[in-house]
């Protein structure tokens, strides 16, 4: 079982979070950020949740997903930090983010996810930009899959070990 936890900008506390099915509210709550997941193609996206700060409720990111049997892998379609953590949105209005760790809680739910379909943590996706694809690459352990497609990451069973390590709860002191 993982102990998911986003870090306080400001003051670096760890705060516990939890992923939970993305509700109708969810989506709508996007209005304002990067990309509206009310849009007819979000709606039709599979497996959205949405990562929540437990002690206030608050919506820090959502993601979509699927279970790849092909590739034996779960494949990340789309995922998005809420606008007051979102480093494209700060980057362009400044200011700073609220939260760290959003998309690196939400990839070891993935993984989480992953192991209990039997893929044992391989998660596969794409980069939005070449700044995500080098953060991928040097944070996660990501690797491009080939060169027809830079952008196009896995995470492998070694690199999704040590994704998910901090948040087991058997290692947390």
């Amino acid at each position: 079982m993982l102990d998911l936890f986003v870090l306080d900008a400001i003051s670096g506390e760890s705060l516990p979070v939890s992923v939970r099915p993305a509700a109708e509210a969810d989506l709508a709550a996007t209005q304002d950020w990067q990309t509206d997941w009310t849009t007819p193609f979000a709606i039709g996206l599979p497996n959205k949740v949405a990562l929540y700060r437990i002690e206030t409720n608050e919506l820090l990111g959502l993601m979509s997903y699927e279970l790849d049997r092909g590739s034996l892998a779960v494949e990340i379609i789309y995922l998005e930090n809420a606008r007051h953590s979102n480093a494209n949105l700060i980057h362009v209005e400044g200011g700073c983010k609220q939260y760290i760790g959003i998309a690196k809680a939400l990839f070891a739910y993935a993984v989480q996810v992953s192991m209990e379909a039997g893929f044992e943590g391989v998660l596969v996706f794409r980069a939005k930009t070449s700044e995500l694809l080098d953060y991928y690459q040097r944070e996660f352990g990501a690797r491009q899959i080939g060169a027809y497609d830079p952008f196009r990451l896995v995470i492998w069973e070694d690199a999704a070990e040590r994704l998910i390590a901090e948040y087991r709860r058997d290692t947390i002191v």
